[in-house]
């Protein structure tokens, strides 16, 4: 299920788990960032490894937004991301 976050610019954000199977399956899962309000398709990924539940959903859900947003400063985007395919910027 996917969480609206705002970042220090005010700017809104939709959260939710990427769906991509990192490396490390278990222990890790992929977060994906989409800007919801802006001209733009931005996009952005970060790696997140759950402390208390191991199962994806359940991890996402226990996060706070607090970590949610600290995650985003440290998020790659699209381009740069394996996550994202290196998709290349709209």
């Amino acid at each position: 299920m996917a969480r609206q976050i705002t970042d220090d610019a005010g700017r809104t954000w939709e959260a939710a788990p990427s769906g991509r199977v990192t490396q490390y399956d278990i222990d890790e899962m992929s977060i994906e960032f989409r800007l919801v309000d802006g001209s733009t398709d931005e996009r952005r990924f970060a790696r997140f490894s759950p402390r208390c539940a191991k199962i994806g959903e359940s991890a996402f859900e226990e996060t706070t937004d607090a970590a949610l947003q600290s995650l985003l400063r440290t998020s790659q985007v699209a381009w740069t991301s394996p996550d994202g395919g290196y998709a290349t910027p709209a």
